[in-house]
């Protein structure tokens, strides 16, 4: 059984309906390999104390945080739920999140820890445009998705996230002037995600019988 935690932070005044979509596509497409096992933590229970008490422990999984962030923290508008000075309850994990800047600190800490991979963002990430949230969401996606639903390499699947990003990218810039903007935050985006840690890593290692 592969085992999924997913932290979002539906609660938050301007993006928790992106958090809460994002939170949807992630739950909807990891459920095809119907060997998972998901937590969702929602916004108001977001904090350091519900995700120790959850994390099995000395256990491989997988956790995605889908929130604001900063250098060394997730959070939500009520409380931190990951730092960068409390770490060592994600030994052994997968650590996602397209949140703002989390590469830059936290993601070193995470694999200081030995978090097995590490996959955030090294400067503020954009969502601006709302009626493209599912595109935003869709790219920076991929990489997970994938990842569960296959039997390919962390790397590979990262590679491929890329790729996807540059191919909607192409289509933005056809529709357009229209659509520039949303093109260029997307290039932005895709320039702005880090991969640490075990890049061979495949789901075999977090499928526990």
């Amino acid at each position: 059984m592969i085992r999924i935690i997913i932290a979002y932070d539906d609660n938050d005044a301007e993006l928790g309906d992106y958090f809460d979509d994002s939170f949807k596509d992630f739950n909807n497409n990891l459920s095809i390999n119907t060997n998972t096992s998901t937590i969702a933590i929602r916004g108001l229970e977001c904090s350091q104390t519900n995700i120790k008490a959850i994390i099995p422990l000395n256990v491989p999984y997988i956790f995605i945080g889908l929130s604001h962030g900063n250098e060394h923290q997730l959070l939500t508008e009520n409380d931190v739920y990951a730092d960068s000075n409390d770490v060592l309850h994600f030994k052994n994990s997968l650590f996602y999140s397209p949140s703002c800047s989390t590469a830059l600190e936290l993601g070193k800490r995470l694999i200081e820890a030995e978090c097995v991979c590490f996959i955030g963002c090294a400067r503020d990430t954009l969502a601006t445009y709302e009626d493209f949230y599912h595109l935003y969401i869709d790219c920076e996606n991929y990489c997970i998705r994938e990842f569960v639903n296959s039997t390919k390499t962390i790397e590979t699947t990262y590679d491929e996230m890329l790729k996807y990003f540059d191919s909607k990218i192409d289509e933005l810039f056809e529709q357009g002037d229209n659509e520039i903007l949303v093109a260029m935050e997307l290039q932005h985006n895709k320039d702005s995600f880090v991969l640490e840690g075990n890049k061979k890593l495949t789901i075999k290692y977090y499928d526990l019988k």
